[in-house]
């Protein structure tokens, strides 16, 4: 049957429910003209059907043409693909065309594939999708294994039970619940989709050069719906003020030698965010940050602890799934700053993007891009009401193969949904913290006194002792 095939007539358009319902009325007494009107059956349809004079009374079919698999196969083809989603191993066109003519040999199915290439054609895998309109084709976002495998129960509980410690004692709402991350913006942007000539094999669009470089961009949001004005971190070792033309209105600057962000850039945006929200110990703020070391100074939590602001960070490879600022927003920033920079070198040809345009281009797609819905849209789903169920986050079990039926064909086609052999890390794995409590800033301040005590130990000593201290002072720096 091809592809683009449309029906040249009404038959059969009232569907098989209803002739089942018009049969089961005949079969309490109702009347076949009766049926028939208020079904929308022909009469001789039903009568046909009643005397059980076709094949399969009760059932609707046209034509001499039958699927190669059957609709309730192929309900569980849509199952196993769903899971394989769920357990990041999605499957291309090509795989699934593969394992529906696996699946159609192992079942003993009269099928119409090709046993040359040993998989179904282009007409079934586009008939399939419309069939079963639940299924799409996407495009999947890279997941490093260390995501799939440390977003788990365990970590994810740890994170929520410190959290919930903290709202039972200071009752925190939705204005004094912010999270903070970094995202980098590129001098180079990836353009946009653009209308060309079909059929021509390259398209290209214009951009600042191979390879950007890169702006990182502190920014904020709290569950209300309210942004912090974001802070630039350029790579640079002066701060001008033209590199903040046109930037957002209350945003700040600062340099790095790297363009990342460091103690001392994250001080800066404590002390940008104590001046916008003006956090004290009565009137408490509760953020969420990653752990990045950054924020993990004892300068930065005797800070908060004196202001007023306490300081959860999520689980290690977790980020991705319970952050807001991921979830919600940089996505769409990021969509927004790419077609505001196409724009810009289509309105300067011939110009290129440097870091002075790099606050008006950023400045743009963040008006649009930060509206209120995304912010509490970002917390709705990841930190306040979307706590993860134990089966959204537990590995994948193996599956008992003792029953014959479809569903255990098709396990046994693609394998158990399990992930073996990875690497286990051999320093301790960490877990969410609350860095504003008395235990861990102890901490910071017991690993701040082992640092001074080296240094002065350096002081001592001469010649080969005194470059062995110095590769063991180090030593101790990096692990710790």
């Amino acid at each position: 049957m091809p592809r683009s095939y449309k029906r040249k007539s009404a038959r059969g358009s009232y569907g098989e429910e209803s002739l089942r319902q018009a049969l089961a009325a005949i079969h309490d007494g109702t009347p076949v003209k009766t049926a028939a009107r208020q079904y929308g059956i022909p009469q001789r349809t039903l009568r046909r059907h009643r005397d059980k004079k076709v094949l399969q009374p009760g059932k609707l079919k046209l034509g001499r043409f039958e699927l190669d698999i059957p609709i309730q196969y192929e309900k569980e083809l849509v199952s196993l693909i769903q899971n394989m989603e769920k357990a990041l191993f999605g499957l291309s066109i090509m795989d699934v065309r593969k394992l529906a003519y696996d699946f159609a040999e192992k079942m003993d199915l009269e099928h119409r594939f090709s046993n040359e290439t040993k998989m179904a054609g282009v007409d079934w895998i586009h008939g399939f999708l419309r069939r079963n309109n639940q299924l799409s084709i996407r495009q999947p976002e890279a997941t490093n294994i260390s995501r799939a495998v440390g977003f788990n129960q365990e970590k994810v509980k740890s994170f929520f039970d410190i959290y919930e410690e903290l709202q039972s004692l200071y009752s925190f709402n939705a204005l004094t619940i912010w999270n903070v991350d970094e995202t980098g913006i590129s001098t180079v942007q990836k353009p946009v989709k653009v209308v060309a000539t079909k059929g021509t094999r390259l398209v290209g669009r214009m951009t600042s050069g191979e390879r950007g470089q890169t702006t990182t961009v502190m920014c904020a949001f709290n569950a209300a719906g309210m942004y912090i004005p974001p802070m630039f971190i350029f790579p640079r070792k002066r701060m001008v003020d033209s590199l903040m033309n046109e930037a957002p209105p209350g945003a700040i600057g600062v340099c790095t030698p790297s363009g990342w962000t460091d103690s001392e850039c994250f001080m800066r945006w404590l002390n940008h965010f104590t001046f916008i929200v003006k956090p004290s110990k009565k009137d408490k703020h509760l953020i969420f940050l990653d752990e990045h070391h950054s924020h993990k100074t004892l300068e930065a939590v005797t800070f908060c602890r004196e202001n007023g602001i306490e300081l959860i960070t999520f689980s290690p490879h977790c980020t991705h799934k319970m952050q807001p600022l991921d979830v919600s927003f940089f996505k769409g920033l990021k969509a927004a700053y790419n077609a505001t920079a196409d724009g810009w070198m289509l309105s300067n040809k011939g110009r290129r993007i440097t870091f002075y345009e790099i606050a008006g281009l950023f400045s743009t797609a963040f008006l649009k891009a930060a509206t209120q819905e995304k912010a509490v849209h970002g917390f709705e789903c990841t930190v306040t009401l979307a706590q993860p169920t134990p089966e959204s986050v537990k590995p994948a079990q193996e599956v008992d193969h003792a029953k014959k039926d479809p569903k255990t064909t098709l396990l046994k086609i693609m394998g158990p949904i399990k992930i073996d052999n990875v690497r286990i890390r051999k320093r301790k794995s960490e877990k969410a913290a609350l860095l504003t409590s008395s235990p861990y800033k102890n901490l910071l301040e017991k690993r701040e006194n082992s640092k001074t005590m080296s240094k002065r130990q350096l002081i001592k000593g001469s010649g080969k002792e005194k470059k062995k201290k110095i590769v063991k002072y180090y030593r101790v720096i990096l692990v710790s």
